[in-house]
């Protein structure tokens, strides 16, 4: 499967062609030029089954999948083997039809054992949740006064994590003198009291109640792209608006269904003085698979590079096969309403804002330097602050203003 010093050359001058037509600060091509011969190859062969399917040659894309599979070794290796034995399942299982992870992989995804302990290690053990809750939490209270009436809309709010984050953070309990949440997750099982927005609800509350902060919680139990005006509470005091990891799930699928840019002028009208985006940085949306696969093979080969450098062996596979391998499933194996991990660049994320109304507010120095893990860095664009790891863009936050 390695490919000779000549080869490379031709390869990675393919890959650049159909990298050409998205702009970038950061040319997705170096990651590829920075790969050995043997992963290069591996991916080389992955992009190919791709234009086969692409092409609607099942039997070739097949082949080339099956090849793959079968070349790989069974634990890991320094040349992605995982990763791209991840890819290679997901190409095959869309030759055969029986793609799973379609749609929306965190509704009613609510497993007791494995899939909670893989968010604790990324909680506990990694930067990834850590910078996502630091910095955006940041730069929600950015400029804010001190003893401020909030009404916090938090789109995607999941279980509550960041808020409880930010209710734990001394400047903010000096800055927010009552808060008042409404928390919009379709994740809701109102009979039961188990779905992740009456966990939440509970959370923060409780959070607020030990910490001594007067707090109120609003939930909405609908997805992004169907809320209204009347959904809403009225604001009380400052209105901020928070949406980390959820508006890439934003695919209208009915009529009178908001779009993207339409979640983001919904909160713009509400009355929101700040929003703040925090969106894994990638290209997942593109329809043509052969660019799509080229974007999610260099974001996810480095999130497992970084689950690689950051956990010990067992827990880098759990984390990846609970939570990072459905996503890629997602990413290639599917198209139209059942692709819901439609990850974009910062950079459109930066104009969807401003369509939106906004007036891009690039935040600086959200989270401290100092104490970098290696391999990460810290990133300020001119739209956008990131966490990158190997040079490669994983997350990044975005704020908006009135």
């Amino acid at each position: 499967m390695a490919i000779e010093d000549g080869q490379s050359v031709g390869v990675l001058e393919s890959f650049a062609e159909e990298l050409g037509g998205v702009a970038d600060d950061i040319p997705a091509v170096d990651f590829f030029a920075g790969l050995s011969a043997l992963e290069l190859g591996r991916v080389a062969s992955l992009w190919r089954a791709c234009g086969h399917l692409d092409a609607t040659e099942i039997p070739a894309a097949t082949a080339v999948a099956e090849s793959l599979i079968r070349a790989m070794p069974d634990e890991g290796d320094a040349h992605g083997a995982i990763a791209v034995r991840t890819f290679a399942e997901t190409i095959l299982g869309r030759c055969r039809s029986v793609s799973s992870s379609g749609g929306n992989l965190y509704l009613g995804a609510r497993p007791p054992g494995a899939q909670l302990r893989a968010f604790e290690l990324l909680r506990l053990r990694t930067p990834l949740i850590p910078f996502a809750y630091a910095a955006a939490n940041k730069a929600l209270l950015h400029g804010l006064p001190d003893g401020s009436e909030v009404t916090l809309i938090d789109v995607g709010i999941g279980r509550g994590g960041q808020l409880r984050a930010l209710l734990r953070n001394p400047v903010a309990r000096r800055q927010i003198s009552r808060l008042h949440v409404v928390g919009v997750e379709p994740d809701s099982d109102q009979q039961s009291e188990r779905g992740a927005l009456e966990l939440a609800g509970r959370q923060v509350l409780d959070t607020a109640a030990e910490l001594g902060v007067e707090a109120t919680f609003t939930a909405v139990a609908k997805r992004a792209e169907q809320l209204r005006l009347d959904d809403f509470p009225p604001m009380r005091g400052r209105v901020l608006a928070n949406a980390a990891f959820a508006v890439h799930h934003v695919v209208p699928s009915g009529p009178g269904e908001l779009d993207r840019e339409g979640v983001l002028a919904l909160l713009h009208e509400l009355g929101a003085q700040t929003v703040v985006l925090t969106e894994p940085d990638s290209d997942h949306v593109d329809d043509h698979l052969p660019l799509r696969l080229l974007y999610a093979y260099r974001h996810y080969r480095s999130v497992a590079a970084c689950l690689d450098a950051t956990l010990e062996a067992a827990e880098a596979r759990l984390v990846w096969t609970e939570f990072f391998a459905p996503e890629v499933r997602n990413v290639i194996g599917h198209d139209g309403t059942g692709r819901s991990e439609r990850h974009e660049l910062s950079r459109t994320w930066a104009g969807r804002l401003e369509r939106a109304g906004w007036e891009l507010d690039s935040p600086r120095d959200l989270v401290p330097r100092a104490g970098t893990p290696d391999g990460f860095a810290l990133d300020e664009s001119a739209w956008a602050f990131r966490l990158l790891f190997g040079g490669v863009p994983l997350l990044a936050v975005l704020r908006g203003r009135k």
